[in-house]
């Protein structure tokens, strides 16, 4: 009798076990993949860089280079799709039917502020002004001395006042070239477009972002580049910067 009672009540806790795997299983199944594209006003430009949230489960993506995002989602989940100087969305996913099988377009609409207009100026150098730079670096970097060729001049160059004063000088131009491809990238009024923030400071923002560094600017191009400033930027805001 002991063992029969033993037994059942065995077997009441593996049912149990039995019927909690069943609801995590059947959860598990019920999700389907949320396939969507984030466009502006005019239905045909692509939003990078939206984040998109399940307000139910608190997982997120942002959207890639084309407005693209993809997304697990439950029947009775929320989406929220926000970027800054855009009317945040909230997209109850049972809305879309069979989002699964296509994708479905996201249409973020701008916030209408009423903002002074911004003078855009940016340092461009002239051609003379250039070539001349270009031979000042030029001409500070020391050639390879072979057997035929004297030292004399080389050891002039690296030790002479006049050779040191090159030196800088040359150091300052690289800064400026350096400077001037940072720029074409990243200035400050292209950090205020991509973020839609009119009011950021640049320069604190990008003492903030430190593997912003200029190497990383030069080298990286479009989505690489953008996507790094706007997971900063979001970490800016969320520091009430």
């Amino acid at each position: 009798m002991l063992l029969n009672l033993t037994f059942k009540a065995d077997l009441s806790r593996f049912t149990g076990i039995i019927v909690i795997i069943c609801g995590f299983t059947g959860a598990a199944f019920s999700q389907q993949l949320f396939k969507g594209i984030i466009v502006e006003g005019d239905s045909t430009t692509a939003m990078p860089f939206v984040y998109v949230i399940n307000k139910n489960t608190g997982n997120g993506t942002m959207s890639d280079n084309t407005g693209r995002f993809y997304l697990n989602v439950n029947a009775n989940d929320t989406l929220l799709c926000t970027f800054v100087g855009f009317v945040k969305l909230k997209l109850p996913v049972n809305k879309f039917k069979n989002s699964s099988e296509k994708e479905v377009k996201i249409v973020m609409r701008k916030i209408a502020y009423n903002l002074p207009e911004v003078t855009v100026s940016t340092f461009k150098l002239k051609p003379y002004e250039r070539d001349y730079m270009n031979r000042v670096i030029e001409g500070s970097k020391m050639r390879t001395i072979n057997a035929i060729e004297s030292p004399i001049t080389a050891l002039y160059n690296q030790f002479s006042k006049h050779g040191q004063e090159q030196r800088k000088l040359a150091k300052i131009f690289e800064e400026v070239f350096e400077e001037e491809q940072v720029q074409a990238k990243l200035s400050p009024e292209i950090l205020r477009n991509l973020t839609g923030d009119d009011k950021i400071d640049y320069e604190k923002f990008r003492k903030f972002c430190f593997y912003l560094t200029n190497y990383y600017i030069i080298n990286h191009e479009g989505y690489d580049l953008y996507y790094k400033v706007m997971e900063c930027y979001y970490q800016w805001k969320e520091e009430k910067r």
